[in-house]
């Protein structure tokens, strides 16, 4: 299995390196890091790139080689890790990139160069978490290695949600981690058998903890990740159909955009 990490040369991706790296070694998965270098305008939009155009794009391409190279020296990766440098735009690179390692997970940085709003994720891991082919760890600039904390898995009655179950249970497992399984309810629901169920049904081994919870569901889900220290939370995406495969949920969204910790994106068709 591998991981693939794409970074550029902001804070935030570095912390998605870090988080990437000692993953990779914790799970046994060999890792790639991949850095694309955007085309100038002029090049994509007249279709023919000037000759004068090509001396700036090699030295972009330079840059991320040695962005690479700095990484893993810094960050301490394990020498065999791949490194690609390719032009493109950043998640159509990294999503090929996964596609042809048959990535395990992508992980990428929450927002890139230039992002702003303190509740919102960039493009790049929302286009990733929407449409890659394989889930998404999105990882906030303030995020902390992975520890000894839990998984947290967001469960509801989606498809999404079922997957990302199977997926948050198999990294707990080979993370030696307890699974905390989390449902909400709404405040004024009344109580559900059929949400009950799920918790109940939920029994992935030993080391399974199930919480029913109230409130709004991104706001609960975040806070019991906090209250128990984690070290991830899964959520699945309930997009369905062809516009709404291309939209990330509003609560895996709100989730992404609010958690300390790395959040990992999973849909029903990865």
């Amino acid at each position: 299995m591998i991981i693939v990490c794409g970074v550029d040369h902001s804070s935030g991706s570095r912390a998605a390196a870090q988080i990437a790296i000692g993953l990779s070694g914790r799970l046994g998965s060999r890792l790639a890091l991949v850095h694309a270098v955007q085309l100038p305008l002029p090049s994509r939009e007249m279709g023919v790139a000037q000759p004068t155009i090509f001396e700036p794009v090699d030295r972009m391409r330079e840059a991320g080689v040695i962005l690479l190279e700095d990484i893993v020296s810094e960050l301490d990766a394990p020498p065999e890790t791949a490194r690609e440098v390719r032009i493109g735009e950043a998640a159509e690179v990294i999503a090929t990139a996964a596609e042809e390692f048959r990535g395990e997970f992508v992980v990428v940085g929450s927002r890139g160069l230039g992002s702003v709003g303190a509740l919102l994720i960039g493009s790049v891991s929302r286009s990733l978490a929407t449409r890659g082919p394989c889930p998404a760890l999105i990882v906030p600039a303030s995020a902390s290695p992975v520890g000894d904390g839990p998984i947290v898995c967001a469960l509801d009655e989606s498809d999404g949600a079922r997957a990302a179950l199977a997926k948050a249970a198999d990294v707990a497992e080979r993370l030696g981690r307890r699974l905390l399984v989390v449902t909400v309810e709404a405040d004024d629901a009344p109580s559900s058998a059929a949400a009950e169920g799920r918790v109940d049904g939920a029994a992935i081994g030993t080391s399974t903890q199930r919480m029913l919870l109230r409130g709004e569901p991104a706001a609960a889900i975040v806070e019991a990740a906090e209250g128990h220290a984690a070290d991830m939370i899964v959520i699945g995406s309930r997009g369905r159909g062809a516009v709404a495969a291309s939209m990330l949920g509003s609560v895996s969204s709100s989730v992404a955009g609010q958690s300390a910790c790395p959040v990992m994106v999973v849909r029903a068709s990865t």
